[in-house]
């Protein structure tokens, strides 16, 4: 026969239990809480993107770079920023000629090529003078820019000034963003390709995100910061055991949009081939390197489609990627800027001072080595015409030597 149980002793027990749980209830609600506050925190204190400070709303491109600033500390201490009246990153303006006994580049791209997080000095645009103090460079890149953006301002600003080479420079993700009307909530236009004719839509860009700073940048940190709730992921987890959730890693490709964008790449790599050949100028297509593109495969399939448009139009290409994936890791990584000191996050994996004089010494030595005359005539002499070495096949081989 068992004994009863003592009251004393259960009574113990329910009370030992019931402070268990109470502290388990208290320690709920503070992590809930402290992860609430974390997040409202980077809500608040999360800055607007840095091209707001030194761009305005362009009806045709969505946003371009404003004439005449000067940001002295844009990206941390003594890290300037300069725009001349064209609206170009230079501290000077440009005449509408190139200048005697100098050959003019103009350097088109994203932000990698505007050189977020290094001052003017410091980008591979203006690098590139270093090596020669023949050339001239006028620096065409824009934060946030795809192929398609670069392109149409290039058409709309550059071509008013003359020059010799033009070298259209991209990253990977710049092809991604041709497939989106807007950046982190700015629009931006769309090129379409109609009966064999490049088409732009979505102009007049819409210019809410102008007109509504706050509200953009807020909605934008809302939507990645709430991410880090622990209970939006659980309750994504629940919703995708029920099958209504949606994975968080990057959604698969879409073959039809991606051939599109490729069909919308080689339309406009051919009408800029029309254009420079009537000009005699010579356009290059640079493949920059980003981070995220150095380990495992890396993008081969547009790599592939690059070189494959490179031989197609007889427009040199140099990949500049593939130089930085033949470093060790850790030298690569040394070419790019880590979380750290700056003014901007968003700096972080951008190219650092290193990286970006790496970019221009092999772009300058590709541009060289494909027979492009870098040279200046001597004195009394007449300018040498910029040239291709007939049949000199412009791959990345022949390019890279």
């Amino acid at each position: 026969m068992s004994k009863p149980d003592n009251p004393r002793r259960t009574s113990y027990s329910r009370l030992i239990i019931g402070n268990l749980l109470v502290l388990l209830l208290i320690f709920v609600l503070f992590e809930g809480a402290a992860s609430f506050l974390l997040v409202s925190h980077n809500i608040v204190k999360t800055r607007p993107i840095a091209e707001r400070l030194h761009t305005e709303y362009d009806p045709e491109l969505g946003w371009v770079n404003k004439p005449n600033v000067d940001l002295p500390d844009m990206y941390g201490p003594g890290i300037f920023v300069r725009i001349n009246n064209q609206r170009f990153r230079a501290d000077h303006d440009f005449d509408d000629n190139v200048p005697s006994g100098k050959l003019r580049i103009i350097c088109s791209g994203d932000s990698f090529t505007f050189g977020y997080g290094v001052n003017n000095d410091c980008t591979w645009c203006q690098f590139l003078t270093t090596l020669d103090s023949r050339l001239e460079t006028i620096n065409m890149g824009q934060g946030g820019y795809g192929v398609d953006q670069a392109y149409l301002w290039y058409k709309r600003d550059g071509l008013k000034f003359q020059h010799q080479i033009h070298l259209l420079a991209f990253i990977t993700l710049d092809f991604e963003r041709m497939q989106s009307t807007e950046f982190l909530g700015y629009g931006k236009p769309v090129i379409d390709v109609d009966n064999g004719t490049l088409v732009i839509k979505n102009v007049p860009v819409p210019n809410n995100a102008y007109r509504l700073p706050w509200l953009t940048t807020t909605s934008q940190n809302v939507t990645r910061n709430l991410k880090g709730l622990r209970s939006v992921e659980l309750l994504n987890r629940l919703l995708m055991r029920i099958g209504v959730g949606r994975e968080t890693a990057s959604p698969p490709v879409n073959k039809d949009v991606e051939q599109k964008t490729r069909l919308v790449l080689h339309k406009i790599f051919e009408d800029l081939k029309t254009r420079d050949a009537e000009q005699s100028r010579q356009l290059v297509l640079v493949y920059l390197p980003d981070p995220r593109d150095l380990n495992g495969d890396g993008p081969t399939d547009w790599i592939k489609f690059i070189e494959k448009e490179s031989h197609e139009l007889s427009i040199p290409f140099i990949n500049v990627l593939d130089t930085f994936r033949g470093l060790r890791n850790t030298e690569a990584e040394e070419m790019f800027i880590r979380r750290g000191p700056t003014a901007y996050p968003a700096a972080d994996g951008h190219l650092n001072n290193h990286g970006n004089r790496l970019v221009a010494e092999t772009i300058y030595t590709a541009l060289k080595a494909d027979g492009i005359a870098l040279g200046t005539p001597a004195p009394g002499e007449k300018s040498e015409r910029l040239r291709v070495i007939p049949n000199a096949g412009p791959t990345r081989t022949s390019l890279l030597k």
